[in-house]
């Protein structure tokens, strides 16, 4: 495992740097991209910021959102610093041109193959965006109120606005230095957490009437089918956070989310209290965090929900025995 110190020095040394994220970003791999996107450039560095999926709605008003592409140009970089992302799958489709340039990849998911050319992955930290926090201490660059609020964006997201059990006393520590910088929590709040648009609300409303429970009550999952996701035009942007209403249920331990895809796959989303559903999702081809995870099946809905909720199943049975 590489440290900060090499991944800041090699990015000191270079001139063209290619910034990217994973596939369907969140508000870590948006506002950790653009914080170091806009620190990089502050340094004089010739940067290009790629997200495959675009900037969900909900993150456009950050400075800089507007820079962020979802195409490469025709050019060469000397290194590609990859954010966020546990494995390559997540970087289609751009990993075969990015693949064997130099890779610097940063972290903060358990279930990280360690792709890069250095590698820096810390799953104790609350977010990614901590992690560049720290980076761009070594690289020696002021908070700007952009990149300050691009790193709250990052941070609180992935916390949950500072309510999971990844957030530490650094976390919070971080977050008091972003707001000395400037930040205005009430003012990013609405746009990140309480704002929804009415597909996001329509589509809320279709996964709560397909709720179901297994026989014990500690399982909650709920389906949404590709038909009908398209007939009240919902993207990927409108379903995030629907799978806690599964979660925040009295006596669940464990809710998910199924999606069916226009290509035949269902896309799962896992989210806990004390299961490890990385670990589920990992048997699956998947991954992430312990109380937050993913995966995809090429199945129907039906198999898959049955696939899925019996692997959650056993893995409750056996974290009960102890």
């Amino acid at each position: 495992m590489s440290n900060l110190s090499s991944i800041a020095q090699h990015l000191l040394k270079s001139h063209k740097i290619l910034v990217v994220s994973h596939i369907m970003p969140d508000g870590d791999a948006i506002g950790s991209l653009l914080a170091l996107g806009l620190a990089l450039k502050k340094l004089g560095k010739n940067v290009t910021m790629y997200v495959a999926d675009g900037v969900p709605a909900k993150f456009a008003f950050l400075r800089g959102a507007e820079e962020i592409c979802t195409s490469l140009p025709f050019f060469t970089f000397d290194c590609v610093a990859v954010l966020d992302c546990a494995d390559r799958d997540r970087l289609q489709p751009i990993w075969e041109e990015i693949k064997d340039l130099f890779i610097l990849n940063l972290d903060h998911h358990p279930t990280n193959t360690l792709f890069g050319n250095l590698n820096y992955v810390d799953p104790q930290a609350g977010a990614t965006g901590e992690l560049v926090f720290a980076l761009l201490e070594k690289l020696d660059v002021k908070l700007t109120l952009e990149i300050a609020t691009a790193l709250y964006v990052a941070i609180s997201t992935d916390t949950g606005s500072f309510k999971y059990e990844n957030t530490s006393e650094k976390t919070h520590l971080m977050a008091a230095k972003l707001l000395a910088a400037g930040v205005k929590p009430a003012s990013i709040a609405p746009q990140i957490f309480d704002l929804r648009s009415v597909p996001a609300i329509m589509a809320l409303r279709l996964a709560l009437s397909s709720l179901q429970f297994s026989a014990d009550k500690r399982i909650a999952w709920m389906t949404l089918k590709n038909e009908a996701l398209a007939q009240i035009n919902a993207g990927n942007d409108d379903l995030d956070g629907i799978v806690n209403f599964a979660k925040n249920i009295e006596g669940v331990e464990v809710g998910l989310l199924f999606r069916e895809q226009a290509d035949g796959t269902v896309k799962v989303g896992f989210r806990s209290f004390n299961i490890d559903v990385a670990k589920i999702a990992a048997a699956f081809g998947g991954g992430g965090h312990v109380r937050a995870a993913g995966c995809s099946l090429q199945a129907d809905l039906q198999t898959a929900v049955k696939q899925v909720v019996a692997a959650v199943t056993k893995e409750i049975e056996q974290c009960m025995e102890f």
